[in-house]
C-alpha cells in the first residue's frame, strides 16, 4: 500500500511542474488572444490571426509577442489598442514590420 501512494504522489508532483508550463506555452493560440484582448471588429481578429501566423512561420519571435501581450492585458482599457501599437513598435526596433 505505501508503494501505491509514493506512485500517486511521484505522479501528482510530475503533473505539477508539467502542467503549468505547457497552459504557458499554448496561451498564444488566436481565439484566446481575441478573448483576453477584447477584440471587436473584424479588422482586430484578422490581426491577432495574421500576429500568430507570423510566430507559426518564424517570422515573429514569440518571447516579443508574449511579453508584449501580458503588458497589454495589464492595461484597465484598450488592451488591444495597447497590444497592436506596442507590438508594432517593439518589432520594428528589431527591424520587423508586420
Amino acid at each position: 500500500m505505501n508503494r501505491v501512494c509514493l506512485s500517486v504522489l511521484i505522479v501528482l508532483a510530475i503533473l505539477a511542474t508539467i502542467l503549468p508550463s505547457a497552459a504557458q506555452a499554448g496561451f498564444l493560440d488566436a481565439d484566446t488572444m481575441k478573448a483576453a484582448l477584447h477584440t471587436a471588429t473584424p479588422q482586430e481578429e484578422g490581426f491577432i490571426q495574421h500576429v500568430v501566423d507570423l510566430v507559426d512561420s518564424g517570422d515573429l519571435p514569440l518571447d516579443l509577442v508574449q511579453s508584449t501581450f501580458i503588458w497589454a492585458k495589464k492595461k484597465p482599457n484598450k488592451q488591444f489598442y495597447y497590444f497592436k501599437e506596442g507590438l508594432i513598435l517593439r518589432a520594428s526596433q528589431r527591424g520587423i514590420k508586420i
